[in-house]
């Protein structure tokens, strides 16, 4: 197998170290057993050594990092860190390495490649063993002759060393798979000798304490053994917890890999984009197609099947002159995938399957992969015999999914706020057979989305680039933030003086639909409101008439990104392109459209039948309905939203007026009142003195919001404060719209230490000023503050006596702190009053 060059450079780093690390244990044995692990990393250039990891026995050992992007080839790296600590280190052909792998379907492709002995990896291997390599899979019966004459490859998960308990470790489970490590039940002399050598073996209590028996464990395998670990992605078990996990099993050495190093970790070298790019491993420029104005998820999804028949042409033809077989894969990333989620306005997968297939893409060819539902499950996607081309999401392939024929990502979700999408990024960057064709379409990636600003993609692509490890300005600027996937969880609860002293002030208030004389439930819009709706009372003919003469002035233009690495720099270049829409427009496409925003079919038929009836009786060139499709749509759509704005909140008001709608607070089952528990990050701890909880995780809020919770908590008025989180649980107040789930709550105190009145925060940066989301909000809070508020208290045991006393206000970036200022120092006015 012929390296790449950085590939090549990582094997001489790798020998170096090896070299160095079996040649200082050697002479330093005698001297100091442990001088010798520090050693070997400052002799081959590494200035600090952070990590000084101690196994079971209290011994130092080496844990390493090599920084490698997604797509450099990790395994083969893996493999030859393998091939060289047999030869060089540990010198034998025989021994136990474990590998350590972060997903299912990464776990089995690995086992699959390792198995099978024409694959060049498992040459690799059999050239460390000398012919004698074993893949021993979980759970599978491993003995110590297997060990004794083989290179024995042991495969785990990665969730076998990174739980909360070692209970809960299956690897530290006794099993009578293990056998022949261990003596036998009754022959505790030998267990007593066997612990003596290793004290840290795991032990079952005999009868009398002093008899322990040594579980037959795998967990205990590993200590016995000693073995070399490999970790692919090793930043995901380095919480202080997995770290634990890991020396207790007395390894030699652990060699891990990772995209995205934590700080803290040796890192051995590192590989760049820049050295990818050059090696031609990834898919460079990553072109990011704009929507057209106005545009729609169905029509970027027919220019995503349309593009993606148009790389296949060229695959075809790049087949028939080499013999390489490529079948372009397109990614589309949806809103909404549970069997209960469809029909609520969101995109689906279902939805996006079913427009699939009516413009003419085969079932067959598509393949949803969520949580619930894995088409793609057992799949070989790059055989000549797969015939999948399009694979659906929500965000289930985000990690540890890697498939070289993915080119196009297609976004629905707006990527203003689709965090999920920077995980996708990778999934296309990949080249099919790690080199370019000079085909310049086989030799980029694609992402088309339909919502959202320019701006917000890059971000996001940038962002991606840097979870690949591509970024290389991230080089030196490490991620020291611990994944909520790998952290400890913590429980924290509101402070005790806060639940004493003030219990008031934890109830907020919320709409409350009054059906009779004591009987209260929470207002709901899609019961209160949204029934209530009718688009009928729209003059259709009026609609068209306005749209009609507007058909034609449109451009076409739309933006097209070429986002690429050049000198260890992300690059951004822009140009203009003309797209012309074909798609055809009939009363099934209009029907379709109008049921994304009405989500009621029968209607939504009906109103498309009429209004298509219209637009073709009075357009004078039929195929202008469908060039101008986006256009078309978005009008109508517009003339929807406005009647559906309206009546939202005539209905609204006209509940209010009659006093069926209330605002109240409540300590009744049908109030709010903030959680008695937060669960959170164990990792940093509340650096606030008013927060409401015992300890706050201060990397769940960044930018303008940290800016606002050190403003507020300097407030000497602040008696406290919490970050509301948007989560079920926590505190919305339902409007005649969306529900708003505001930023920060704030209980102020007087002069004397009571309450004043509670404060209800909903901080907005610059750029969101004047959007319809930031309009209605303040609109909402306005119409909340003119209102009084009741206070209905439960019967019997008193909790508290309700506050009533609150308000509401949307701060923006340009002046929080003035606003927050007045708030809590100048006024004593709360909702009656203000």
């Amino acid at each position: 197998m012929i390296f790449k060059p950085y590939q090549t450079k990582v094997a001489k780093k790798l020998k170096e170290y090896l070299e160095k690390a079996s040649e200082l244990k050697e002479v330093l044995k005698d001297v100091d057993p442990d001088a010798w692990v520090q050693l070997s990393f400052t002799k081959v250039g590494l200035t600090t050594v952070p990590d000084t990891p101690r196994n079971g026995l209290g011994k130092l050992y080496p844990r390493l990092c090599i920084k490698v992007p997604t797509g450099g080839g990790k395994t083969l790296l893996a493999v030859e860190a393998i091939r060289q600590y047999q030869e060089l280190f540990v010198k034998r052909k025989t021994g136990l390495i474990v590998w350590i792998v972060p997903s299912e379907i990464i776990y089995s492709q690995t086992v699959e490649r390792l198995r099978d002995k024409a694959d060049p990896y498992r040459q690799l291997l059999d050239q460390a063993s000398a012919g004698h390599t074993l893949i021993v899979e979980k759970n599978q019966e491993l003995r110590a002759e297997d060990i004794e004459g083989n290179l024995v490859v042991l495969m785990l998960m990665i969730q076998s060393v990174n739980r909360q308990t070692k209970e809960s470790l299956k690897v530290f489970m006794d099993s009578g798979s293990y056998n022949s490590f261990f003596p036998q039940d009754n022959r505790y002399d030998l267990h007593h000798e066997l612990l003596e050598k290793v004290p840290n073996l795991d032990v079952f209590q005999g009868i009398n304490s002093f008899m322990p028996q040594v579980k037959t464990s795998l967990g205990n395998v590993l200590r016995l053994t000693r073995p070399l670990i490999i970790i692919d992605e090793i930043h995901k078990v380095f919480s202080e917890k997995a770290k634990e996990t890991i020396n207790s099993l007395n390894p030699s050495m652990v060699v891990g890999f990772s995209a995205t190093p934590k700080a803290g970790m040796n890192i051995l070298i590192s590989v760049t984009g820049q050295e990818l790019k050059d090696a031609e491993m990834v898919k460079l420029d990553m072109n990011i197609i704009s929507p057209r104005s106005n545009e729609d998820w169905q029509t970027m999804v027919k220019e995503v099947k349309d593009f993606r028949e148009k790389i296949e042409k060229t695959a075809d033809e790049f087949n028939r002159n080499t013999g390489q077989y490529i079948r372009p894969i397109a990614l589309i990333q949806v809103e909404r995938t549970g069997k209960e989620q469809r029909g609520r306005g969101y995109v689906h997968s279902e939805d996006v399957k079913e427009y699939l297939i009516s413009i003419g893409v085969a079932n067959e060819e598509i393949a949803i992969k969520t949580s619930s539902v894995n088409d793609i499950e057992n799949v070989d996607l790059l055989s000549r015999e797969c015939v999948i081309r399009y694979i659906i999401t929500k965000d289930a392939l985000k990690e540890g999914w890697d498939c070289p024929f993915a080119y196009i990502l297609g976004i629905i979700p707006n990527v203003n706020s689709n965090t999920s999408v920077t995980q996708l990024v990778g999934r296309v960057l990949r080249q099919p057979f790690g080199k370019k064709t000079s085909i310049p379409l086989l030799d980029e990636s694609y992402i088309y989305y339909c919502s959202g600003h320019t701006k917000n993609i890059l971000t996001t692509i940038r962002n991606g680039f840097k979870n690949e490890g591509l970024d290389d300005l991230a080089k030196y600027h490490l991620n020291t933030e611990v994944d909520a996937s790998e952290s400890v969880k913590k429980i924290v609860e509101i402070k005790r003086e806060i639940r004493t002293k003030y219990p008031e002030s934890l109830y907020l208030p919320i709409w409350l639909i009054k059906e009779d004389k004591n009987l209260y439930r929470e207002f709901n819009y899609s019961i209160d409101i949204k029934p209530k709706i009718n688009y009928e009372v729209l003059n259709f003919e009026e609609v068209v008439n306005t749209i009609i003469p507007l058909i034609g002035t449109q451009t076409f233009e739309t933006a097209l990104i070429k986002v690429g690495i050049d000198e260890g720099h992300i690059t951004e270049e822009m140009t203009k392109e003309v797209r012309i829409s074909d798609v055809k427009f009939d009363t099934e496409y209009l029907t379709r459209r109008l049921n994304d925003y009405i989500e009621n079919a029968f209607l939504s038929r009906d109103i498309s039948e009429k209004l298509y009836s219209l637009l073709e009786r009075k357009v004078r060139n039929k195929e202008d309905l469908g060039k101008y499709n986006g256009f078309v749509i978005s009008e109508i759509i517009k003339a929807f939203e406005e009647t559906k704005r309206v009546q939202q909140k005539e209905i609204f008001e006209k509940m209010v007026n009659n006093k069926t709608l209330i605002l109240a607070v409540s300590d009744k089952e049908i109030g709010f009142r903030f959680p008695e528990k937060d669960s959170i990050k164990d990792y940093p701890h509340n650096p606030y003195s008013y927060y409401l909880y015992e300890d706050f995780d201060i990397t769940s809020i960044n930018g303008l919001e940290l800016d606002v919770a050190k403003y507020i908590d300097e407030q000497k008025n602040t008696l406290w404060w919490v970050r509301n989180k948007a989560e079920k649980g926590w505190y919305a107040i339902q409007g005649w719209q969306d529900k708003v789930k505001p930023d920060f709550v704030i209980a102020k105190k007087d002069d004397n230490g009571k309450l004043e009145f509670v404060y209800i925060v909903e901080s907005k940066g610059e750029h969101l000023e004047g959007n319809k989301d930031t309009l209605y909000k303040g609109d909402l809070f306005n119409f909340i503050n003119s209102m009084p508020i009741e206070k209905l208290e439960a019967e019997g045991v008193v909790k508290a006596k309700l506050n009533d006393k609150f308000y509401y206000e949307l701060v923006k970036q340009d002046n929080y702190e003035n606003r927050i200022s007045f708030r809590m120092n100048y006024t004593n006015e709360g909702n009656n009053n203000s």
